[in-house]
Parts: structure tokens; C-alpha cells; sequence
């Protein structure tokens, strides 16, 4: 249980929060690449309360800067892409990529009142078909990007999308690390139903086995978490979580030479959460079949054709709304809860978000009692608890910030004899090799 104090801690991350400053000492992903084009469209961007604007200029380079401008506050969603700025509709006031205003034609031309403006601005790099932005402090350079294994594999190997949720961010990403649910939320009610033959297995050990026994360890990047559950002939299956902080995420994978995951919650603000996250494959491109299905009906975050929200709304990340909310219940059908599936929830994103959602914007972690099932989630608030007071009381850059390899692990899921340790047993399969899979044949 958390305390008051504890629980604003973690939830809030506005600027001057201790989580919203922690945040902003890491790289943080927050755009597709494909969503912007040279002289394109701009994009609504919230991120940590912050409203702000991207943009890709004439030569492709990115820009995020504040959404009012300056000036009188107009917004420069509104704005001119073209000739390398952002024009704003009012009076022309022009911003580049760093935020620089290079042109200010409501002013005389004998006027330098363009060289004192200093907007909000945004550094920007782009590596794996992501935009990231660094939002810290203005007199540190940023670090290197975390170095995740698929942030220079091919496109062809990857599968990425984004969705946005009407929560907080931890309750979101504490979804993620609690693997008991897995046996309820995600379960259907024949046994055994699942793809492919290690597939299948799995969710026969779920079902069989509803009260995984946990196992934290505390590591340099965050926590790595073991589910294990009781397997056939006296073995036991164990899936490993990866948390990294801030935010990333990497549950187990299933099968031999499979694919992987990563996600990040990325916390638009205290009551919004940004998912973007991707499938990869180290070492093989994916088919046409497996890409389809992955970008339409396989993935906790990507929403198929028939929930996803047309582009009608000026919220921020506009696009990745989906019409299933709770003001229809995602989509709740009480028929296939009785006949199909455990949730009743037919969508896959939504067996998480409809729980997630149905504790309220933010919900008061006073108020829970936590189990032994609940380890994961402990051991990841007590990281992210020490790693703020460290933050706030040393102001000193974070030490997994200026560690990019510590980033280079996977997540892992093997059935081994009961009497073995997971945590060594795994060691070798949790360690990334970008471009090669220790697992291929």
C-alpha cells in the first residue's frame, strides 16, 4: 500500500514533479516517423502537461516547440509548413526547428525583436521509425538514446503502432508487469485454445496454474520480474518481464527463434498515457500475412479497423483513440463473456484498458491490498521511489541515463526442471544482441 505522498510521487509528472523530472532526464519516444512529411501536416503533441507541436521542414528534420505562439498565443498547429519553418496564421510569426524565430514580418525590418524570442523547443532525433525528443535541462547536453536491440534493425523486421488511454500512466504500466491476469483478463473459456502448438501449452499452463509464484531482482536499469508457473512433468514455466525505467516494458516472448516487444507509457499527463511500442523480429524480416496481422488484430496496442476512431478529434495524438471507451464499455458483449471469452471484451487492447480505465482517471493506491501476485508491481514502484529521491536530492543526471548499454536486454520465457533458478537459468537469453538471435538455428 502506498501512502499519499508515495502515490503523487509516482502518478504526477508535471514540470516540477519529482516523476515528471525524472522523466525528463530520458529520451522519450513520441511519434512514428511516417506521421510527419516535409512541409506536411504538424501534429498535436502532449507530453508530461506539456501542449507542443511537431513538425518535419523542407529538408526532413524534426521540430517540437511549444503550440502557442509567443506572440499572442495563437496556435501554430494552424501554421504554415513550408521553406524550413512553421509559420503562425496571425501575423507570420516563423519558427524553425530549434525554435528559433527566423521570420517576423508584422515587425519592421530595422526590428531584432525576433533575435530575443527563446520559445520552448524540443531537441529531436529519429532512429528505428521513431521520433524521439529530450524535454530536460536546457544547460545539459542529452544523452544517448537507450540502447534497445531493434533501434537499427531494418524496417522490414519491425511492426510498430501507438494507442492512447484515458489513465494515468502507472496504472497503465502496471498492467503490463502483472502477469496474474493473464490466467483471467486475456483467457478463453476453451482450454487450451491458442496459436500454434507452444501456444497452446502456455495457455494450458495458465489455466492449470492461476497463481504464478513471483520472483523480483533488482537491477543497473530497473526490475526483472519472474512469473513461474507449475508445467508438465515436474518442470515450471517461467515468463520474464523486463522494466526499464522510466517506462519501458518488454514482456516474454512464446516459441523458438520468436519475436520480441518493447513498449513505452509515455504519460501525456497525469489522467493520459501514450502506448508506443513495437514487435521486431532480430534476425528475419516478417511475412506479408504476419505483418498484416500484427498491425491489425495482434497487438496490446494497436487497434483493429472496426474500434479504431476516424481523425476527427484535435486532441493531441488524435489518430490513436479508439471509439471503445467506457462510455460504451469497450465494447463489453455479456454472450461471448459467457461463452467465449473470460472478459467478455472481443478486442485484445481492451481486456487491459477496460480494467485499467474502470479504476478512474487516477486511482487511490490507499485503498488496495496487494498479494503475493502483486511483487512486480511493488518491486517496480519502490525503483522508481528511489530513483526520484536520488533524482531530487542529488539534482545529478540519472546513472542508467548515461548507460545506453544497460538498455540491451531481453525478456525471456522457458519451461526448465522446478528445482532450477530462473534468474541464472535465463541469464545468456536475456542479453540483446542487436542483429542476432541467440535462439536462431
Amino acid at each position: 500500500m502506498l501512502t499519499q505522498d508515495q502515490n503523487e510521487t509516482l502518478t504526477r509528472v508535471g514540470r516540477g514533479t519529482p516523476m515528471g523530472e525524472y522523466f525528463r532526464r530520458f529520451w522519450i519516444p513520441f511519434l512514428l516517423s511516417w506521421e510527419l512529411e516535409p512541409d506536411g501536416e504538424p501534429e498535436r503533441v502532449r507530453l508530461l502537461g506539456e501542449d507542443l507541436v511537431a513538425f518535419r521542414d523542407t529538408h526532413g528534420s524534426v521540430g517540437l516547440i511549444a503550440e502557442n505562439c509567443p506572440h499572442r498565443g495563437a496556435s501554430l498547429f494552424y501554421g504554415r509548413n513550408e521553406n524550413d519553418g512553421l509559420a503562425c496564421i496571425y501575423h507570420g510569426w516563423k519558427f524553425d526547428t530549434a525554435g528559433a524565430c527566423v521570420d517576423m514580418p508584422s515587425e519592421p525590418d530595422e526590428s531584432n525583436f525576433k533575435d530575443k524570442l527563446k520559445p520552448t523547443a524540443y531537441k529531436c532525433v529519429e532512429r528505428g521509425g521513431i521520433v524521439w525528443t529530450y524535454m530536460g535541462p536546457k544547460d545539459q547536453d542529452p544523452p544517448e538514446l537507450p540502447g534497445l536491440e531493434w533501434l537499427d534493425l531494418p524496417a522490414s523486421q519491425i511492426v510498430a503502432a501507438k494507442r492512447v488511454q484515458k489513465t494515468n500512466w502507472l496504472q497503465a504500466l502496471e498492467g503490463e508487469i502483472d502477469q496474474s491476469h493473464l490466467s483471467f483478463t486475456h483467457s478463453r473459456l476453451k482450454e487450451g485454445d491458442g496459436p500454434g502448438v507452444s501456444g497452446r501449452l502456455v495457455n494450458l499452463i495458465r489455466q492449470q496454474d492461476k497463481h504464478p509464484r513471483f520472483e523480483v531482482v533488482d537491477t543497473d536499469y530497473g526490475v526483472c520480474i519472474g512469473a513461474g508457473r507449475n508445467a508438465p512433468d515436474g518442470q515450471k514455466y517461467w515468463r520474464v518481464s523486463q522494466f526499464l525505467a522510466p517506462s519501458h516494458i518488454m514482456t516474454g516472448p512464446y516459441g523458438e527463434n520468436p519475436m520480441r516487444n518493447w513498449r513505452m507509457w509515455v504519460p501525456m499527463d497525469d489522467t493520459n498515457v501514450m502506448c508506443i511500442g513495437l514487435y521486431f523480429h532480430p534476425s528475419q524480416p516478417f511475412s506479408g500475412e504476419r505483418r498484416e496481422f500484427l498491425e491489425t488484430r495482434g497487438g496490446v496496442w494497436t487497434i483493429s479497423p472496426d474500434a479504431q476512431k476516424p481523425r476527427d478529434t484535435s486532441l493531441p495524438f488524435g489518430r490513436w483513440y479508439s471509439r471503445l471507451d467506457l462510455d460504451n464499455n469497450f465494447g463489453m458483449d455479456r454472450q461471448v463473456q459467457r461463452t467465449e471469452i473470460y472478459s467478455g471484451l472481443t478486442e485484445f487492447f481492451a481486456q487491459d484498458a477496460a480494467p485499467q480505465a474502470g479504476m478512474g482517471l487516477i486511482y487511490d493506491r490507499r485503498k488496495e491490498h496487494l498479494g503475493t501476485s502483486d511483487l512486480g508491481i511493488i518491486g517496480m514502484r519502490r525503483w522508481l521511489l528511489r530513483a526520484t529521491q536520488e533524482l531530487a536530492k542529488t539534482g545529478k543526471r540519472p546513472e542508467l541515463a548515461v548507460h545506453p548499454e544497460w538498455y540491451a536486454v531481453r525478456s525471456d520465457a522457458t519451461i526448465i526442471p522446478a528445482q532450477e533458478r530462473w534468474f541464472p537459468a535465463t541469464e545468456e537469453r536475456r542479453k540483446a544482441t542487436p542483429g542476432v538471435n541467440p535462439d536462431a538455428p
